[in-house]
């Protein structure tokens, strides 16, 4: 005898093992690639549920009942033709089982299938997998089969059921000779009239005219267009999954003034760098998220991977290298360069600096992908000087005018400095505060000091030009500070705050006092600070901004 199916219809052409391998794993990247589309609503994740299947109730009820058991096998105890794997169960409330197999439960019965994940779109869009396996066993009829991870996926309305297949033949049977047939995620059926109701977290679907497909019957015994059991499912839905906002941002422990005949440590701490960026394009990290080198040194203007720029554009001084934790994992962590980037996106270590007055180009603290990755996101610069002469375009120089001598005959004398000799002041990375960019930071401080007799009124003021990138630029107008006395002394009182132009007014375009003395103080020294505030549309081009702040004392 040659029969398999009684139901099902006679089938001409023969099939090879693993045939339709391929085949199905090319649909079933495709629907990842469609459900997972940008231009879909947020997905929601699929908590739980139950799908009610039975495949085939015929081809149960062939197995269940070992219809046409062949001799010497025979037909295998009942309770033992069709198996469920956990947390696969029969489903005892579902129709129709077989009246002639007495097998607790009827192992005729169709099937609850748990729904283990998921993710759902919108009622036209969405996936359900279960887990578990149904397994047929006849080893008179010389197969074994096994349909596990059983799926359904609706995409544009259509809808298709996938499993993981496994079918023995021990020997030639019907029109499948002896071997392995198996694929992965292989679309099985297709739902030619599926039903789709959500309200609020609960969804339900159901699905009549299950038509099996070509991808199917290379694998299994059934017949291309046969018709299966109606299908039905519920499910319970989660909360919308908000793609996580990456948005990577360096601060530095110290930016100025570093010893310019030595080396010095500054410590480097990174947020929201996504860690399932940069793709290495090199062993042994290809084809997986890289991670990122964070590094000390000098480069060229232009210096970015992401705008072709060379190698030879960066000048490396010291470098680490964090690593998301797959990729840490690859690496085993055995690199003192190795630094761990957290899932979060954050990541902290420190770099070495010392001067390389040889080199052309900016002192800074830079970051860019690693691994041959390319990726403009995480390029990052952050202005790094020394306590000499400004040597970073990114830094925002201070100039100082010296004001002409006190008259010669006066005993004592008038002098200010800023202390420790810095000449730039390091805003940082603007970040988004509501409305508007925002970035702050502290002048240096001038320390005024007064011994000459009488105590005549003095001040110190200051104005900024306006800002410029390689490319574009802004008014000196936006920014605003909030002057301070940080040591009394010679008489000094603060200036007044000055908003950014950006809330209202010039900000400091024009001269602004930052601290001043009447007639007639007392002699000795103080020390000037102030706040800085910049405050800039959110229309401002991106780049790197260097202004010129003049300071200007007065006597």
């Amino acid at each position: 005898m040659s029969i398999v199916d009684p139901t099902r219809a006679p089938r001409s052409r023969r099939f090879r093992s693993r045939v339709a391998t391929l085949g199905a794993v090319a649909i079933a990247t495709s629907a990842a690639l469609l459900t997972a589309s940008p231009a879909q609503a947020a997905e929601r994740p699929v908590d739980s549920g139950t799908v009610h299947w039975g495949y085939k109730h015929s081809f149960r009820a062939y197995v269940g009942n070992q219809t046409a058991a062949l001799p010497p096998i025979g037909a295998l105890p009942m309770g033992e033709r069709i198996t469920l794997t956990s947390p696969a169960q029969f489903d005892t409330n579902g129709t129709p089982a077989s009246p002639t197999n007495t097998s607790v439960p009827n192992e005729t019965l169709p099937y609850a299938l748990p729904v283990t994940s998921g993710t759902f779109t919108d009622d036209a869009n969405f996936t359900l997998q279960t887990s578990g396996a149904v397994n047929y066993h006849f080893p008179s009829h010389f197969f074994e089969i096994s349909l596990s991870n059983i799926a359904v996926e609706v995409e544009a309305g259509s809808a298709v059921i996938t499993a993981d297949v496994f079918h023995e033949t021990t020997e030639d049977f019907g029109e499948f000779p002896a071997g392995v047939f198996e694929g992965t995620a292989v679309p099985i059926a297709t739902i030619d009239s599926p039903s789709v109701s959500v309200s609020g977290n609960a969804l339900t679907f159901s699905g009549t005219n299950v038509i099996f497909t070509e991808a199917g019957s290379a694998l299994l015994p059934q017949t291309t267009g046969d018709v299966m059991d109606n299908i039905s499912l519920t499910a319970t839905l989660g909360t919308v999954v908000e793609p996580p906002t990456w948005t990577p941002q360096l601060s530095l422990s110290k930016s100025s003034g570093f010893n310019p005949d030595g080396s010095e440590t500054v410590t480097v701490t990174g947020t929201g760098f996504d860690p399932n960026a940069n793709i290495g394009t090199r062993p042994p990290l290809s084809g997986q998220a890289a991670g990122f080198y964070v590094v000390f040194g000098k480069f060229a203007d232009t210096w970015k991977p992401s705008a072709g720029a060379p190698t030879s554009a960066r000048t490396v001084i010291d470098q680490k290298w964090p690593l998301p934790p797959a990729a840490w994992d690859t690496l085993g962590g055995t690199n003192a360069q190795y630094v761990q980037l957290s899932a979060d996106g954050s990541f902290s270590t420190q770099l070495k600096v010392e001067p390389r007055d040889a080199v052309v180009g900016n002192y800074g603290v830079y970051t860019y992908g690693a691994s041959g990755a390319v990726n403009a996101a995480q390029e990052l610069f952050v202005p790094v000087s020394f306590a000499v002469p400004g040597t970073s375009e990114g830094d925002l120089d201070i100039d100082v005018t010296v004001p002409e001598g006190t008259d010669p005959g006066d005993p004592g004398e008038f002098v200010w400095r800023v202390d420790g000799g810095v000449t730039a002041v390091n805003l940082g990375i603007a970040s988004v505060d509501g409305d508007h960019f925002s970035a702050t930071g502290d002048l240096a401080p001038i320390i005024v000091t007064d011994t000459r007799t009488g105590g005549p009124a003095w001040s110190v003021s200051a104005q900024v030009s306006d800002f410029a990138s390689a490319t574009d630029s802004f008014e000196g107008k936006h920014l605003g500070w909030t002057p301070g006395v940080i040591s009394a002394g010679a008489g000094a009182v603060a200036g007044a705050p000055v908003q950014s132009g950006l809330i209202s007014g010039s900000g400091l375009a024009d001269s602004r006092t930052l601290g001043a003395a009447t007639s007639g103080h007392a002699t000795g020294s103080a020390t000037l600070g102030a706040g800085l505030d910049l405050r800039l549309p959110l229309t401002t081009p991106a780049g790197d901004y260097t202004g010129t702040l003049t300071i200007t004392a007065v006597s």
